[in-house]
């Protein structure tokens, strides 16, 4: 019996041992950094943009980085990061938003780890995206909205006027998407500003052309009256 007790109890130390290490091994895990990713940014959807904007908010979208790899996954589920201020996203949880889903076409990527088969690659969508989060880049400048898996954040939109949840205003009426256009600050940058003056340009082209005509044609007349007769 007396031997029997002894092994129990350096089973028992032992397990308190390997338990001790579990514990610091999850400790381990739980400090570790997060990684950013932008395997699957989604730059077909105009709500979501990141060009044209001042050089302040360029310089906070990446202080935002660096406060994103300083962070632990846990900091972000348990949304208590004192700056990023991290939200997560309840796809039905808001009336006011103008997303059910992060793309579809991340799905397309998955295709080499899953195949083909449509419920196979819904279901590994779902568990990537499952712990999906929104980031404050800084007070005024938006959000940066993505997801966690893997210890990495992946990066769906970058989204400075808040158009995934437009909110309401004071009469509660629901606010108005801001299209790049309305916010950007370098115009040039715009898609829908270089087309206009891609247009205007061709415009003005054709206006000088046909005045450089009727300047010729007008100096003509103008030779005819004012040489002498011969």
């Amino acid at each position: 019996m007396v031997k029997n007790t002894k092994i129990s109890r350096k089973s028992t130390q032992k397990l308190l041992r390997d338990n001790h290490f579990g514990e610091k091994s999850h400790s381990q895990v739980t400090c570790e950094k997060l990684k950013i990713s932008f395997e699957f940014l989604d730059w077909d959807c105009e709500n979501f943009f990141v060009h044209g904007l001042t050089k302040r908010y360029y310089e906070l979208l990446f202080d935002a980085f660096c406060d994103i790899q300083n962070s632990t996954a846990d900091e972000i589920k348990q949304q208590k990061h004192p700056r990023l201020i991290p939200k997560y996203i309840n796809w039905n949880g808001d009336s006011t938003i103008t997303k059910h889903s992060f793309p579809e076409k991340i799905k397309q990527k998955l295709i080499p780890q899953c195949g083909h088969n449509e419920d196979d690659l819904q279901k590994q969508f779902e568990e990537m995206t499952r712990d999906a989060f929104e980031l404050r880049v800084a007070k005024g400048y938006g959000r940066i909205h993505g997801f966690i898996f893997n210890n990495t954040f992946y990066i769906i939109w970058f989204d400075p006027a808040h158009n995934l949840f437009p909110g309401r205003d004071d009469k509660g009426r629901d606010q108005k998407i801001k299209l790049p256009s309305q916010m950007a600050f370098v115009k040039t940058f715009c898609p829908k500003e270089i087309n206009r003056i891609k247009d205007l340009n061709i415009t003005l082209y054709a206006e000088n052309k046909k005045l450089i005509q009727e300047n010729k044609e007008l100096m003509e007349i103008l030779d005819t009256k004012t040489i002498p007769d011969r």
